[in-house]
Parts: C-alpha cells; structure tokens; sequence
C-alpha cells in the first residue's frame, strides 16, 4: 500500500470517498501485465462511493450517494468522477451492490438496445449466461416486454442460475451444436 495526494476534482467532476469498488476484467488484465491504467497506477474503474467534494457545473451535492465508472484508481480510498457518469444509488442497494452494476449492466444495456434495437417479444441469443454481463442482459432483456432468451453456458448449475433470472431456453455449448440446435426466427437482434 503507497500514499497518494488525495485527488482535486476540476470542472464537472466529482469528490468520491470510496464505500466499494468492483473487480473487472480489465484491472485483471492490467496487474497480470504490470500495465497502469491510463497511466493510473491504481487499479479499479467501477465505485460506489458519495460525494465529498463537487467540481464547478458538476451539477450533484456533497454527501450523495453515487456510482459509476472512473479513468482508473477505483481501489483507492477517494477518487475522481466525471459527474456523467455517476449515477445515483437507489436507497434499496448497499455500496457493495450499487459497486457491481455500472460496467455490466451498461455493456448489456448497450449491446442489447442500442447495437441490437432488442423490441418487446423478439428473440435474443446471449452467450454466457453465467458471466457478469450475460446475467445482466438476461435480466435486461426480459424488462423490456418478456424477451424471448436463449442462452449459453457450460454447466447445470448455470443454466438454473440463468433460468432463476428469466433464461428461456439453456443451451450447453460444450456438448451441443447450439448454433445448429437454435434456429431463431428472423427478428433475432442481439448477440452477446
């Protein structure tokens, strides 16, 4: 652990004091090659946290409770926002869970709905259901109107986990020929 100057927001940005951090994919990658993230040295991209200090037009109060995605140093006890890309916590959600929502479930929202246009009553094929994001667009696409999913994964204890979240159709893709086995009619729009 090394001290660091706790960060100055400038215009439009945020004051976090850090409640809870989420492990993603690319801080992994980042340590596993020794690589600093956007010339962060601190890992870490998606908080939970309030506010403490508020940049000029950054447009939140000191003491809101936020989360959202940052340009690195998400592990350390206070960090910069853009203000954004906060987003307010709901009263119901504890720091820990409002700390894992950010980066799934916009990469979901915006494969499913703004690449793929997904619609009320079409068909969707996520691959992955058991991941972070697979689970998230699982979720997302039965919002949207009761979305037909289709999903895939690897074992019996995901495709329940992914069924528990509203998977209609489970398709092992290490024992079967899903692309063959699903013939999605022509309305299909996502692919995750």
């Amino acid at each position: 652990m090394t001290e660091q100057a706790k960060p100055i927001p400038k215009d439009g940005e945020l004051l976090i004091k850090v409640k809870a951090a989420a492990v993603n994919r690319i801080d992994i990658v980042h340590r596993e090659k020794n690589l600093g993230y956007m010339d962060n040295p601190i890992l870490g991209v998606e908080v939970a946290g309030t506010v403490e200090e508020v940049g000029t037009g950054a447009g939140f109060k000191v003491g809101t409770r936020v989360m959202g995605l940052v340009n690195g140093s998400g592990y350390a006890e206070y960090v910069v926002m853009p203000a954004d890309r906060a987003m307010v916590i709901p009263e119901h959600l504890s720091f820990e869970e409002a700390a894992a929502i950010p980066e799934v479930f916009l990469t979901a929202y915006q494969t499913l709905f703004w690449i793929g246009k997904l619609r009320a009553d079409e068909n969707v094929l996520i691959h992955a259901g058991g991941s972070g994001v697979g689970t998230a667009a699982i979720q997302l696409a039965k919002q949207i109107g009761q979305a037909n999913v289709v999903t895939t994964a690897s074992s019996q204890e995901k495709f329940d986990f992914c069924r528990s979240l509203g998977a209609d159709v489970c398709k092992n893709y290490k024992e079967q020929n899903f692309d063959k086995e699903v013939l999605m009619p022509p309305k299909i729009k996502g692919l995750i």
